[in-house]
């Protein structure tokens, strides 16, 4: 049964002009796990517990954790690429996760992703030209028109029409990952998936790509979610930014609010790791001790407590939620405030 949205409000930012593209409705996403080969009971991985928040038509918004916390299983779960038990992803108002294949296919004209791994998500035994206009020749565009926005494309994202004939293995990674940039711009989609798109680069590549999506998202009007472990580079990229914590959205704030004043003590020791910054010059590095809780076994309570300095037995009893602390601060902390 899917949570009422209104139990928790999802941490969009009101405003007369508010314009919301996508909204994440108390999604979960949960994975089957036996103990052994022979056992019959079914234990559940909570890999994403009841996680709301929109983005707005035209904004960046920038998910940052932990490896392992679900950044990447929520991004795979707002394209339909895993299976979520519940909730809802609403894109201009119409549920993804409910349409019927034909409207999905529809809906993915405007919804498309940037994957991690520039090697690995790009065929090996396909032409560059081919790679970038699959999905132009599944959505049935014509052959003229189709090479046209390829040849169109490829300079857009700053390599040559001579490099359409070639195959994936002849192009460096940086290169790679602006053909997977060309791809998902393919059919001019509204909303780009970002996932982790610079983590396998080199730093100087890293910010070539980085700009070049910038400048991408003002010629074409896009709107991205920017999942990233990088803190650094989320600050920079960013006008939201959600942290995320153990299957759970733990705070969202503007990039200038959160950086500056993390409501939540988890975001506080993430922003006490970041070397040479401003946010951290002057304070103590914040150091957490313990594991991250298996997400097979959550603990009670605040998913974060058994790492928290500030923990209480209210911590261990009652579930914080996203609350705002501050006007278009959320937090999911009892202390937050």
């Amino acid at each position: 049964m899917t949570v009422p949205a209104q139990d928790q409000a999802p941490p969009i930012q009101r405003s007369v002009s508010d314009d919301v593209l996508l909204e994440v409705r108390n999604l979960k996403t949960h994975y089957p796990s036996r103990s052994g080969v022979l056992s019959q009971k079914t234990d559940w991985v909570k890999a994403l517990d009841d996680v709301s928040f929109s983005i707005r038509r035209g904004e960046t918004f920038g998910l940052v954790g932990e490896s392992g916390c679900g950044k990447s299983t929520l991004g795979r779960s707002i394209m339909r690429l895993e299976r979520s038990q519940s909730g809802e992803v609403l894109f201009e108002g119409e549920n993804v996760l409910a349409a019927s294949p034909s409207r999905l296919k529809a809906l993915r004209r405007n919804m498309q992703m940037i994957f991690q791994d520039p090697h690995g998500s790009l065929d090996p035994r396909m032409t560059i030209r081919s790679i970038i206009a699959e999905g132009l020749t599944i959505q049935g565009m014509g052959r003229d028109e189709r090479n046209e926005r390829v040849e169109s494309l490829i300079e857009v994202v700053g390599l040559r029409k001579e490099h359409l004939d070639r195959y994936p293995h002849e192009f460096s990674g940086g290169q790679r990952q602006r053909i997977g940039i060309a791809r998902a711009l393919a059919l001019r989609p509204k909303f780009v998936l970002a996932d982790e798109p610079v983590s396998a680069l080199d730093v100087s590549v890293q910010a070539q790509v980085l700009n070049l999506l910038a400048d991408l998202q003002k010629e074409f009007g896009l709107t991205y979610l920017f999942i990233a472990h990088d803190l650094s580079v989320i600050e920079y990229f960013s006008d939201r930014v959600g942290v995320m914590y153990l299957g759970k959205l733990v705070e969202v704030g503007s990039a200038e609010d959160l950086y500056a004043d993390p409501r939540m003590p988890y975001t506080q020791a993430l922003l006490s790791a970041i070397p040479g910054t401003k946010e951290t010059s002057g304070k103590d590095r914040i150091v957490l001790h313990g594991d991250v809780p298996s997400p097979l076994n959550p603990p009670s309570g605040c998913p974060f407590r058994t790492r928290c300095w500030m923990a209480t037995t209210v911590c261990s009893k009652d579930v914080p939620k996203l609350r705002e602390v501050r006007p278009n601060h959320w937090a999911a902390c009892h202390f937050a405030g």
